[in-house]
């Protein structure tokens, strides 16, 4: 069965703010929970709404925030890295890592150094994995291959993803964190692995601390112990946030290593004047709990610990790493749409905003929504660009009991939407089989529509767009030739003229040279002829079929030297169907140094109150890529697509292909000048 879900193994807490003296103040009302079935992909038995009841104490005033030590920026993993020999070296030990798992049977490698005492936090991501199960494992071991701890389930984002927080070092070296599937026959498309080595001053909670306004304020290092002391006791510390940070949590449960553990959970707020929370249940030692978040507002935020089945007398340690926003290295602008637009019950609303000639391209784009509606579930959003291809952002998050959304949706974010109820005040991933990237490359230029549809007529619902933004940065420049070299086009084709002699083939081959004339990819980057797989049609299943280009020479010239093409797509979800652009060696093995390759959800969206099922496509948008490996060398470009027994969409087309590089100066005798 073709279909993704994803598990929401979460607690949503209902807190009731004490900001003056309160005396007997009754209990806010209970929140129904929202009617969840197995066949919606989520663990009903984890799902809890809790209300908490104003505590009886004099009025105070709140402790002033800290603002933690920043993290490292986030980085990529490089292949390859299965063995502890070929592991990635992390430049920082307070580190989140972007990876996948990919294909079936890989293992990823990290290493890092830490000293003896300390202590040591990791974490895996896998909510916004195209591919489930979602079912990671997660080694620490040391350089002999000793493993000091594993887990499997401990996690909550993604439900069945790994934990592990307090591990002891024993003595000074080199350690590796080895990310894996729990079964060899499946992926994790992408994950992020969050890495922090606590060693510095463990503080420790000061009681009374259970509720905000007497929340102990965390150190600069975010690392802290404490005690569920009785009953019903809750513990905050606060921290201070700048909008875009991501907060990474975690906590152990067992930080003594005696066997005694205990039901924990973790949580961040307020948003919405709710604190939210996870909890997997587990009460096999060493035990923790990790929480990911990415809040969209600066100001004072709660970590939130307690214990949900009444135990007193459990210990923790937790740890806070802050991530700040990722910032882009190309200019950045935002166009906002605050006109308000009715979304009628069962209806569809369309708004736009246009953004002016000459703005470039996307190297990366984020959107903002700040929406209203009686029932949050029954809406469907889809962003459709200036040059037609549409983008799912979510369908039926949220709940009744929340009406106002109020996010920013950033790929590059915690967590994505729908992981809790509540919707207002983060920043959030698109839904999980959804990626703004695909839009990455395009002509920013034009009208980009935001479509909304209230998909249930069944129980009469409406809200209100209250307004929107686009977020548009620019792709970094490139960098400029030195030394007196002037940059020059090595190679270009537009496919106008003729097919620039490429040549395809393989199994199932539909390569074709001509006008595309097929949605979703009914045209070309530029002119009216391009290449794509089958102009008229989707890809053929059972295919694996190559597009290569001819001979590339570099001779002669310096770098930096890019290889640029415009490309557009739509594919089934990588668990089943591949594409993926390289380069080789003219002469040596076809298989070389990959540029671009697909790992994502398939390309489709289920949309509106009449349901119909529309076809994504990403592009066209222009790769751009360093290539001065081959300086001095002749190579040629690869383009892939192969595909299962069931299930084709429109493929991979191709256009505008372009290398360019510098060429030094002519340096003449002196007799000649």
């Amino acid at each position: 069965m073709k279909s993704l879900s994803i598990l929401a193994l979460l607690t949503v807490l209902l807190f009731s703010l004490v900001v003056g003296s309160v005396r007997s103040a009754p209990p806010p009302p209970e929140i129904s929970a929202p009617i969840l079935k197995e066949e919606d992909g989520v663990d009903t038995s984890e799902i809890e709404l809790v209300s908490l009841a104003a505590e009886d104490v004099p009025s105070v005033t709140a402790p002033a925030a800290t603002s933690l030590n920043p993290g490292h920026a986030r980085i990529a993993e490089t292949e390859p890295n299965n063995t502890i020999a070929e592991a990635n070296l992390l430049p920082s030990t307070n580190i989140a890592v972007l990876g996948n798992v990919y294909p079936n049977e890989d293992a990823d490698f990290f290493a890092f150094t830490a000293a003896a005492g300390d202590r040591v936090y990791a974490a895996v991501s896998t909510s916004f994995s195209s591919s489930a199960p979602t079912d990671s494992y997660l080694s620490l071991v040391d350089a002999g291959g000793l493993v000091l701890e594993n887990d499997n389930d401990d996690g909550s984002f993604g439900g069945t993803s790994s934990s592990i927080a307090g591990t002891f070092i024993p003595t000074s070296g080199t350690y590796y964190l080895k990310v894996n599937h729990n079964s060899p026959t499946s992926q994790l498309r992408p994950y992020v692995l969050y890495l922090r080595v606590q060693s510095d001053m463990l503080i420790s909670e000061i009681e009374p601390n259970n509720e905000i306004t007497r929340a102990t304020a965390l150190s600069a290092n975010g690392w802290a112990a404490g005690t569920v002391s009785a009953v019903g006791d809750t513990d905050f510390f606060s921290l201070s946030l700048s909008a875009g940070d991501t907060v990474y949590l975690s906590v152990d449960l067992d930080p003594e290593r005696d066997d005694i553990t205990w039901n924990g959970r973790v949580g961040l707020g307020l948003f919405n004047n709710y604190v939210l929370v996870v909890n997997d249940t587990s009460v096999v030692s060493p035990n923790s709990e990790a929480f990911f978040l990415t809040v969209k507002e600066s100001g004072t935020y709660y970590v939130f610990v307690d214990e949900a089945t009444g135990q007193a007398g459990s210990t923790y340690h937790f740890s806070v790493s802050v991530f700040p926003s990722e910032t882009s290295v190309g200019t950045c602008t935002t166009y906002t749409n605050s006109t308000p637009l009715a979304i009628p019950d069962a209806g569809l609303a369309i708004s736009s905003i246009t953004i002016p000639d000459g703005s470039g391209l996307v190297g990366d784009l984020n959107i903002s929504l700040n929406i209203t509606h009686t029932n949050m579930p029954d809406l469907d959003l889809v962003l459709q660009a200036p040059s037609g291809n549409q983008v799912g952002l979510f369908t039926d998050v949220g709940s009744s009991s929340q009406p106002d959304l109020d996010l920013t949706l950033n790929d590059e974010a915690g967590i994505p939407i729908g992981s809790f109820i509540v919707v207002h005040g983060m920043e959030m991933q698109p839904e999980l089989n959804y990626r703004l990237s695909w839009f990455d490359g395009q002509n920013a230029s034009g009208t980009w529509s935001l479509n909304l549809a209230d998909d249930s007529g069944s129980t009469p619902s409406v809200g209100t767009l209250k307004s929107w933004s686009l977020t548009v940065c620019q792709p970094p420049p490139r960098p400029a030739c030195s030394n007196g070299s002037t940059q020059v086009v090595v190679y270009s084709t537009d496919f106008e003229a003729n097919d620039s002699g490429f040549i395809h083939g393989g199994a199932g081959d539909e390569w074709e040279y001509g006008t595309p004339a097929f949605d979703p990819i009914a045209s070309c980057a530029s002119g009216t002829k391009c290449w794509k797989t089958d102009l008229d049609a989707n890809y053929n299943v059972s295919s694996s079929q190559d597009l290569v280009s001819p001979p590339i020479s570099l001779e002669g010239i310096s770098g930096p030297v890019y290889l640029s093409w415009a490309q557009k797509y739509q594919m089934e979800s990588a668990t089943f169907d591949h594409a993926f652009v390289e380069i080789f060696e003219y002469g040596g093995s076809v298989s070389g140094q990959r540029l671009w390759e697909w790992m994502d959800a398939t390309m489709t969206i289920t949309f509106g109150a009449t349901p119909t099922t529309q076809g994504e496509s990403a592009g066209w948008g222009v790769q751009t890529h360093n290539i001065n490996s081959y300086l001095g060398k002749s190579f040629q470009v690869r383009f892939h697509v192969d595909s299962d027994t069931t299930v084709n969409h429109g493929g991979l087309a191709i256009d505008d292909l372009v290398v360019t590089a510098c060429q030094p100066p002519l340096f003449l005798p002196i007799i000649f000048k």
